[in-house]
C-alpha cells in the first residue's frame, strides 16, 4: 500500500516538476544501462525523442523548423540524468540501511539484556522482520519522494547550466 502510494506522489511529481520527458527518461536509463544507443532523432530544445514524421515536439511544444533536431543526446545531460538516479539511489537506500541498523541493535536487546532462551530468539527475530518491513517501507515512502526532489533539483541545475551555455530557450 505504501509503495503504491509512493508509486503515485512520485507520478505526480514527475508530471509537475520534470524538465525533460518521461519518453527521454526511459531512453536515458536504457543508455545508461546499454540497452539502447545514443543515437537518433532528438528535439533540439528538450532532446525528447521524434519520429521522422513530427514538425513539433510532443514534450516542449515547439516546432523543429524553429529549433532544429539533434542526432543524440549531449553527453552532459547523460551524466545529469546518471547523477540524479545516483542521488535517488543513495536517499533510498540510506533510509533502508538506517532503518536495519536501528533494528539490529534493538533486536539484539533481548538476547543481550536476559539469558537465552527461546522466547529471546523469537524476538530478535519478530523485531528483525518488524523493522526490516518499517524501513522498507520508509525507503519507500519517504526516501524515495526526499530522494526524487534532490535528484530533481541536482538535474535541474545542470540542465540549466547547459540551457545558458547552448544559448537559448527551454
Amino acid at each position: 500500500m505504501a509503495a503504491d502510494a509512493s508509486v503515485a506522489a512520485r507520478d505526480e511529481l514527475s508530471d509537475r516538476d520534470s524538465i525533460i520527458s518521461e519518453r527521454l527518461t526511459e531512453l536515458l536509463d536504457d543508455m545508461l544501462a546499454g540497452r539502447a544507443p545514443n543515437a537518433g532523432r532528438f528535439c533540439g530544445n528538450c532532446y525528447h525523442p521524434l519520429s521522422a514524421q513530427r514538425d513539433s515536439c510532443p514534450h516542449c511544444g515547439l516546432s523543429v523548423a524553429e529549433v532544429g533536431t539533434v542526432d543524440a543526446v549531449p553527453r552532459e545531460i547523460i551524466e545529469a540524468h546518471k547523477v540524479r538516479r545516483g542521488r535517488e539511489g543513495l536517499v533510498v537506500r540510506t533510509f533502508a540501511w538506517t532503518g536495519l541498523t536501528i533494528g539490529v541493535f534493538v533486536a539484539l536487546l533481548p538476547l543481550i539484556l536476559y539469558d537465552v532462551q527461546v522466547w529471546t530468539f523469537i524476538a530478535f527475530f519478530a523485531l528483525m522482520f518488524g523493522f526490516y518491513v518499517a524501513s522498507a517501507n520508509l525507503a519507500n515512502w519517504i526516501g524515495d519522494a526526499v530522494g526524487y526532489r534532490w535528484g530533481q533539483a541536482i538535474f535541474r541545475q545542470r540542465w540549466e547550466r547547459h540551457v545558458a551555455a547552448r544559448g537559448y530557450r527551454e
